[in-house]
């Protein structure tokens, strides 16, 4: 009688357990629990190779983690596909990268951190800028931005952070005889002083997967040949045209940004559980890349950041002698 007593509460206690883990979240909650977890390691460096304490390390799926006495940090995935990592660290410029998982599972990868500068009323790093800047101007969650091709001297000018945010710049400059093409970046403060302003005119090899050339200029200074090595720059992943066209949420609404206002069609993509990013599409004969406005929302925290169109043209010329 008592080993069957035991039996019965042995039952009921697994009754029980099952009925709490059911119980416990929502079905996606659930239902992600039962995904492998991905997860990789990040080691974040100064720019003297020293390890960096305290640092942010931020994925796009929302996971947050900080690093230890000797750089290190964790971070981990509940779903497989493309992530972006971003790194910050006091009076250091923020380094960002991505991962596919789980191609990359278990990889430990580096973040090297520029110091900070000042040049009037823009705080930047001194050293390597562009890829911190493509990943505002040309890349989404690891999707290329642009859904429609540039002209030769189209160029978008884009605020980011709101009324006082940072004014951002890109333009795509020349195509030369072998198909490599030289694309600009500018980024300055609100104010729109051009004396504040940091310039980088790159060229890109031939089908844009890598950068094979780089030259920058920082305020007054001199115009500068930067050093370019493989493996810091990552392509972004184009869109196919039946996403876009999955995507669509809404056609011919209506939405101001700062250059004017346009008719455009929204596109809803979900990038992670939670989070989603919005795109307004226009006629590429309107707009040089045919988009208007980026933003980027989770569940629960509403918008996390958006970039707005501030002024477009087709006449970008270099201003560094590049070509």
């Amino acid at each position: 009688m008592h080993s069957y007593q035991r039996s019965k509460a042995f039952l009921f206690s697994l009754i029980i357990s099952s009925l709490l883990l059911s119980s416990c979240g929502d079905p996606t909650a659930r239902l992600l629990n039962k995904v492998p977890i991905n997860s990789v390691d990040v080691e974040v460096l100064d720019a003297n190779g020293n390890p960096i304490q305290g640092a942010q390390v931020e994925a796009s799926n929302g996971r947050k983690s900080s690093t230890d006495e000797k750089g290190m940090a964790s971070i981990r995935f509940g779903s497989i596909g493309i992530h972006n990592i971003t790194v910050l660290a006091d009076n250091h410029m923020p380094n960002n990268m991505i991962v596919t998982m789980p191609a990359d599972r278990g990889k430990t990868l580096t973040a090297q951190l520029a110091n900070q500068v000042e040049i009037g009323t823009i705080t930047f790093g001194s050293m390597n800028m562009y890829p911190m800047m493509f990943t505002y101007l040309f890349n989404g969650y690891g999707y290329q931005l642009e859904l429609e091709d540039y002209p030769e001297g189209g160029w978008t000018e884009w605020r980011t952070g709101g009324d006082d945010g940072t004014i951002m710049k890109k333009a795509f400059l020349k195509e030369l005889d072998n198909g490599q093409q030289w694309w600009q970046i500018i980024l300055k403060g609100n104010e729109k002083n051009d004396e504040d302003r940091y310039v980088a005119e790159v060229l890109f090899a031939e089908d844009r997967s890598q950068i094979v050339r780089m030259r920058e200029k920082i305020g007054d200074g001199e115009a500068q040949e930067k050093p370019v090595s493989e493996g810091w720059y990552n392509e972004p992943r184009q869109l196919t045209e039946e996403s876009v066209q999955g995507a669509l949420a809404e056609e011919g609404i209506s939405v101001k940004v700062p250059a004017n206002t346009f008719t455009a069609d929204l596109l809803d993509f979900g990038m992670a559980p939670g989070m989603s990013m919005k795109m307004w599409r226009v006629d590429s004969n309107e707009v040089p890349g045919g988009i208007v406005k980026y933003e980027y929302s989770g569940d629960e925290d509403g918008e996390i950041a958006s970039m707005e169109l501030t002024d477009y043209g087709t006449d970008a010329e270099s201003l560094l002698e590049s070509f």
